[in-house]
């Protein structure tokens, strides 16, 4: 699962068997990966999931999704892994670097600055298994043992929202989720 601002693309697949997907188009919500693999976990629990989802939209929608993933936690312990996976780059980077694509100015300030929260501490006092990594030289082992536990945890990378995303070197494409071709 991808949620990129207002797309959340769902792919199922394993390794050796073809994925199938679905996209939420433009009108979906923020944070609606969050929900989008608790649902995807009941209705696959032999295969691992995980949700990649900025600090915003985890705010937006995914917090208070932990709690269901709390309430089923006894159900969801000894499946393979259901992954959150928080960017934490503390801004709502997608709208700040569309701003800057279309000022074609890549030094305007962060613009839409999103609450600190501490995702990984939030998660642990819920009850869930969580991992903060801070360090970019440690992110291939966090991940590692990560897609090795079972049940639900929360990821939290701290990540640097000053790093432009591949859509934002070509201004006239747009973000992914806006593209129409």
């Amino acid at each position: 699962m991808l949620n990129e601002g207002s797309r959340t693309v769902v792919v199922l697949g394993n390794a050796g068997r073809a994925a199938s997907g679905q996209a939420s188009g433009v009108a979906g919500l923020r944070g609606a990966a969050v929900p989008y693999a608790v649902a995807a976990r009941f209705a696959a629990p032999d295969r691992p999931v995980v949700a990649l989802v900025g600090d915003g939209a985890f705010q937006a929608g995914g917090l208070s999704e932990l709690a269901t993933v709390r309430r089923h936690l006894d159900r969801l312990a000894d499946l393979p892994p259901l992954v959150f996976c928080v960017l934490n780059d503390g801004d709502l980077n997608r709208l700040t670097w569309q701003r800057r694509a279309a000022a074609g100015d890549p030094l305007i300030p962060l613009s839409a600055d999103v609450p600190a929260l501490p995702y990984a501490e939030w998660a642990r006092l819920a009850g869930i298994p969580a991992v903060r990594c801070e360090r970019p030289r440690h992110v291939a082992s966090v991940w590692a043992d990560v897609l090795a536990l079972r049940g639900p945890v929360v990821v939290e990378f701290v990540v640097d929202g000053e790093i432009a995303p591949d859509w934002a070197a070509r201004p006239l494409d747009g973000p992914p989720a806006l593209r129409t071709a």
